[in-house]
């Protein structure tokens, strides 16, 4: 668990989260920068300049149809509709809009992507560029034929019934069983309770083309529907290209009516125990069904703004008391959540320890009520009300940060649900008079009111256990009602008033100042304390400050028995706090602020990664110091991840998933010792005080560490450094990682497991490593090498023989502790088809290294990699991780024009050769695990 973090509670998450129906209105004005309007056939349109990033733009296509519309003989059909939108429509035939838009360097499934859900459909084609006309008007078109001119031909249809079982077949987990369990209590009377969107696979193998075509006329038609566009264009000139473009489609006579769905009160609580072989954890959830308000009002959002902040409220006491020796349970938590269209929830969940059932969910229950009877204290409500400005006040600095996604998302909202859209700076304008006029009373009577007498519904998930090991409907109703009558004391806060350091600092002066190659305005500076400090000041974000230290040594310098105890060491020291702070008193001392902080320990480094902003600079600094110089090690908080481990273990052998995972990694490392296994060897071996020993070993010498800061710095960000960092204790000495030759076995070695498995499934893991010398043309020939399988691999396997829903092709360049090039090939399929797909992968990486690709593919992908490339360095997070890699590497940075130009000279012939000399006599594993018949003994 991190505990440090940046405290981003932005209400517009929460307002734009608690969706209505399209019946609902709001009395709250669109965005006057919204150039919004509505069709003659009754579709509407939105658009919003945007430029960030520049050049680009977001095209989304909203409907409001979802599973919930179809009958019980279409169960599936509005997910698979959403699945042919890419296989064919009127102006682009089988796959021409994919292709079209991957030459433009935009990417199926990054930037081209939609989701169906019980209540509507959404479409994106994002990060398009804009500077091509003739490509915003393409984009436009897709979007246009999207509304109601797919092809749904006949054969397109068949390839697609493989694609979407094999979708069901990967995402269909234990959590995905247990909500089809529970669905039926929680939507009881409503059809809701037989919508699970993916649908029937005996429809979906074995619907007539014609009931697909049927459903999609009678749903799918502009009065249901919205474009939207967000980005840097010119909202007049596209309004005008949509006013033309999509006036023409026609709206249908005699419509079917777009009704919605309700769930009936239930006065009785519902309850149903949900188990399955292969979940890992018992989850008990107690929720309560609310209506939304059918008008969205200033009124509304006060009300919805007071129930966000005494959850939030509450949840610092639940995680209080997580963190304290007394509790039964791993964690406890109170949040509103959607349940359909016309309903919203309020949920009480917690995870109990093994055979703490009970006792868990009194604890759960009297916080609950505690908060009910007695409400919250003053300094609660100002600590609140002190995150939720320092929030917003953050936000409004960087908003035109904000990215395309973001603000079509938001409008996705307004248009199906009339959730509120309004600028940041308006929003925030609202949430202060609503702060400014906010009593304790308020909030006291938003907890009072979470829960209801009537529409509750119990829900208890966990793995398969023997008979009465959980408890009764009736155990956890006596327990509400026992709460209810307890006598019970008022809350009383822990909390720490000194300042975060006590110590006297010394400061040291720059004994060394030096540039960093290839970015000039980057400076390095070695203090006096032998401390080494990369300061990069950029306009990139207004008021974003991303930090990072590197040290090498990591686990590469820790004695194999210790390694064990050397992985628990970071989550140990999150778990505690630091100095004399306990995590809950350390997190009220960072109220109100905008700061994360994490240490890591690596297998060749270890350090912090980081961001704040230019006001809490000081306190990010502050806290690198105390990680130096005042850890702190709880026993309490040792015993606590003990627990959570044992918890995870405790189901681990039908844990089908872990076990191949932890084959792979068997397979990866050659069995090596250095690479423990989580397993119950693995917690026998954790040792405390090694924990506490090897961390304070790897963090106290700033002489070893490099620390970087990138963003929008403040001018005395030096004078800070060498406050802080300065003062952090010195030996003077650097160390160096140690090469633990961490490979896999020479040759190309196999595994197959067989398992017992809750639906039938192949699971594929292939993985080539080759040592061999770095270089930056090769690096880039490994990239397109692995699109370019993966683009032949969806093609064959996914789309050709409907045997996968996905399969995942990803290259590598490693340069630590030695120089290798890694290609890994993963995923999941129709366990009859298993050795058939298998053969495509090693029949195309056979053709890679025979035969010349295609020029028109390789140039797709050139052109997503430069498009790639140009939104990744308008960010901070793309520098600090170019500035750690060349401190690390002590190489110059390669610029721009550098990239193109290497980038442009690979040709299809260099792709053949570097395919060739990679895979010959490779380091390589195939990891396979495949269903069995199950044992009916």
């Amino acid at each position: 668990m991190k505990l440090i973090k940046i405290r981003f509670l932005l209400l517009p998450l929460l307002l734009l989260g608690l969706k209505g129906s399209a019946q609902f209105s709001t009395t709250i004005p669109l965005n006057q920068e919204v150039v919004s309007g509505t069709l003659k056939n009754g579709m509407k349109y939105y658009i919003l300049h945007n430029e960030w990033p520049k050049e680009r733009a977001s095209f989304y296509f909203a409907q409001n149809v979802g599973a919930i519309l179809e009958d019980d003989n279409q169960n599936g059909l509005a997910h698979f509709l959403e699945h042919m939108a890419f296989n064919g429509t009127k102006n682009f035939e089988g796959k021409a809009l994919i292709d079209i838009l991957e030459k433009n360097g935009v990417s199926f499934g990054r930037d081209i992507n939609a989701y169906t859900a019980k209540d509507e459909t959404v479409y994106n084609i994002s990060n398009v560029p804009v500077k091509d006309i003739g490509l915003i008007d393409s984009t436009l078109l897709m979007l246009h034929d999207w509304s109601g001119f797919l092809s749904l031909k006949d054969s397109e249809i068949d390839a697609e019934r493989g694609v979407i079982t094999e979708e069901w077949r990967t995402r269909n987990s234990a959590n995905v069983r247990f909500m089809k369990q529970t669905d039926k209590v929680l939507y009881k009377g409503s059809k809701y309770a037989d919508r699970d969107v993916i649908g029937d696979m005996n429809i979906v193998k074995n619907f007539k083309y014609q009931e697909l075509k049927d459903y999609y006329k009678k749903w799918y038609r502009p009065d249901l529907q919205a474009v939207i566009v967000v980005g840097d264009i010119d909202p007049k000139e596209i309004e005008k290209k949509i006013k033309k473009l999509f006036s023409t489609i026609p709206m249908p006579k005699n419509a079917a009516e777009r009704y919605y769905v309700d769930i009936p009160d239930n006065k009785e609580m519902g309850y149903v125990l949900a188990t399955d072989k292969e979940a890992q954890e018992v989850k008990i959830n107690l929720l309560y069904k609310k209506s939304f308000e059918k008008v969205k009002s200033q009124e509304s959002l006060k009300a919805d703004l007071f129930d966000y902040l005494a959850a939030t409220l509450l949840n610092r006491r639940y995680g209080e008391l997580a963190q304290s020796g007394k509790s039964s349970a791993f964690a406890y938590g109170a949040a509103f959540g959607e349940i359909a269209r016309l309903k919203n929830s309020f949920n009480l969940t917690v995870i109990p320890k093994p055979g703490k059932e009970k006792q868990a969910f009194r604890e759960l229950m009297t916080e609950m009520e505690r908060a009910a009877r007695y409400g919250f204290t003053q300094s609660e409500m100002n600590r609140i009300k002190e995150n939720v400005q320092s929030s917003y006040e953050n936000a409004l600095k960087n908003s035109n940060k904000i990215e395309n996604n973001s603000h079509a998302e938001k409008i996705v909202s307004y248009f199906l649900t009339a959730a509120p859209f309004e600028s940041l700076q308006k929003e925030y304008e609202g949430v202060k008079i609503i702060l400014a006029g906010m009593t304790l009373n308020d909030l006291n009577t938003a907890a009072k009111n979470f829960q209801t007498p009537a529409n509750n519904v119990l829900t208890v998930t966990g793995p398969i256990k023997k008979e009465g090991y959980y408890p009764s409907q009736s155990d956890y109703s006596t327990i509400m009602e026992e709460v209810k009558n307890a006598v019970l004391e008022k809350y009383k806060e822990d909390s720490a008033e000194q300042d975060l350091i006590s110590d006297t600092l010394k400061f040291s002066e720059v004994a060394k100042q030096s540039a960093v190659k290839g970015i000039p305005d980057a400076k390095r500076y070695v203090l006096a304390n032998g401390a080494t400090v990369v300061l990069y000041p950029t306009k990139l974000a207004k008021d974003e400050i991303l930090f990072s230290a590197l040290s090498k040594g990591g686990s590469s310098l820790i004695k194999t028995e210790d390694i064990p105890s050397s992985q628990i060491s970071v989550d140990l020291i999150e778990s505690s706090g630091l100095a004399g702070f306990n995590t809950t008193q350390l997190q009220d001392k960072l109220n109100g602020k905008i700061v994360s902080i994490v240490p890591f320990i690596g297998k060749q480094t270890e350090g912090f990664n980081g961001a704040t902003t230019q006001k809490d600079l000081k306190t990010l600094l502050e806290l690198l110091y105390l990680y130096f110089e005042h850890p702190k090690f709880d026993k309490d908080a040792y015993s606590r991840l003990i627990g959570q481990y044992k918890n995870e273990l405790a189901n681990a052998q039908n844990n089908s998933e872990k076990i191949f995972q932890d084959t792979i990694s068997q397979l990866n490392s050659n069995h090596n010792e250095r690479v423990p296994l989580f397993n119950e060897a693995l917690i026998g071996s954790l040792d405390f005080d090694k924990a506490d020993r090897i961390y304070r070993d790897r963090f106290h010498n700033a002489a070893d560490f490099t620390f970087f800061f990138a963003g929008n710095l403040p001018e005395n960000t030096l004078e800070m450094v060498q406050q802080y960092i300065g003062s952090i204790s010195s030996t003077g000495k650097t160390e160096n990682f140690s090469n633990e030759k961490v490979l896999p076995a020479d040759g190309f070695n196999k595994r197959m497991l067989l398992r017992e498995l809750e639906v039938p499934k192949a699971s594929v893991y292939v993985k080539f490593v080759k040592e061999a010398p770095y270089s930056y043309k090769n690096e880039l020939v490994l990239h397109i090498m692995s699109q370019l399988l993966s683009k032949k691999y969806r093609e064959i396997i996914r789309e050709g023989e409907g045997g996968s829903y996905g399969v995942l092709v990803k290259g590598f360049t490693e340069r630590l502790p030695e120089n290798s090039y890694s290609l890994i090939i993963n995923f999941d399929g129709n366990p009859d088809k298993q050795e058939k797909l298998t053969k495509v992968v090693y029949d195309q990486i056979d053709l890679m290294a025979k035969e010349t690709p295609k020029t028109a593919d390789i140039a797709a992908i050139k052109s997503t990699m430069i498009k790639s490339r140009a939104e990744q360095v308008l960010s901070n997070n793309y520098w600090i991780g170019k500035l750690n890699s060349i401190e690390l590497m002590d190489e110059e940075y390669l610029n721009d024009s550098i990239f193109k130009e290497t980038l442009e000279k690979i040709t299809a012939s260099d792709i053949k050769s570097f395919a060739k000399e990679f895979f010959s006599n490779p380091k390589a594993f195939e990891a396979v695990m495949k269903s069995k018949e199950k044992n009916t003994n």
